[in-house]
């Protein structure tokens, strides 16, 4: 029996009521990114603004050594994922912003990330930026029915390596539903024509982890927050896409949202 997880016409429609909610959500924590701001204020903005909604934060309570405790995930520069909002960590000028976030919306999940850089980004950590983007949104061309999980891995570590970058291998896409994670899995790398079938019905998140240096990575004491072993700084995508008969459809359409955040 397949663990592929396909929708119904019913649940496909919940879900893409539950993405433009989240959506929303997102680019209204998006626009209070700005220097001095503190992780936990955009972290309790996220809570306000889904109790408005009427929705769940999707991360707060994910089970692990410890639940996540927070809202959503806000990791900074070397912070790869899974950031714990901390007191005391604020944003400054330069920043690279990851800001991880989903909901629950009548027992169905979503889970979609984008980064910002904070005003004045340096040359490096902007083509970073650059690069993880174009890679990710060039790999939902590949989500169409009758490709492989793999198609798409292949097709964002290949740009991802010409461009002098790498992904993370341990941490990957996955298909959403009814839960955070379902099958298949989606890594951001691999072989083409490997893999998992991609059929029509199937919701994925697709995403990527770019590092500028070494692939490695920490966990923090706090048993959640990520960071590259070597110090230097990342960036992530994340777009769920519903895989149709002929194309795929963006549920989380953030692809037009500017990668700078003017401080002026």
């Amino acid at each position: 029996m397949s663990r592929k997880s396909l929708k119904t016409a019913a649940e496909l429609e919940i879900i893409r009521e539950a993405s433009a909610i989240s959506v929303e959500i997102l680019s209204q924590i998006r626009a209070a990114v700005r220097v001095g701001v503190a992780v936990t204020d955009l972290d309790k903005l996220a809570g306000e603004l889904c109790e408005k909604h009427g929705v769940k934060p999707a991360f707060n309570g994910v089970p692990g050594k410890v639940p996540f405790p927070g809202n959503m995930c806000v990791c900074i520069n070397d912070v790869v994922l899974h950031a714990v909002p901390k007191p005391g960590v604020t944003i400054a000028e330069g920043d690279l912003v990851k800001l991880d976030f989903g909901i629950i919306h009548k027992g169905f999940y979503t889970d979609h990330c984008v980064t910002v850089g904070v005003g004045k980004v340096n040359p490096e950590d902007e083509k970073l930026l650059k690069v993880g983007k174009f890679a990710v949104e060039s790999g939902l061309q590949q989500a169409l029915a009758g490709n492989y999980t793999g198609d798409i891995g292949n097709t964002i570590e290949t740009i991802a390596q010409l461009s002098g970058f790498d992904v993370l291998k341990e941490y990957v896409g996955h298909a959403i539903g009814k839960n955070l994670h379902e099958w298949p899995q989606i890594p951001a790398y691999g072989d083409p024509h490997s893999g998992d079938r991609l059929e029509p019905g199937m919701v994925l998140c697709i995403e990527a982890q770019l590092v500028a240096g070494d692939d490695s990575v920490v966990i923090e004491d706090d048993s959640w927050t990520i960071r590259t072993r070597d110090g230097k700084n990342a960036v992530m995508f994340e777009y769920m896409i519903e895989v149709q008969e002929d194309g795929y459809r963006v549920l989380t359409d953030t692809r037009e949202w500017p990668l700078i955040i003017d401080t002026n």
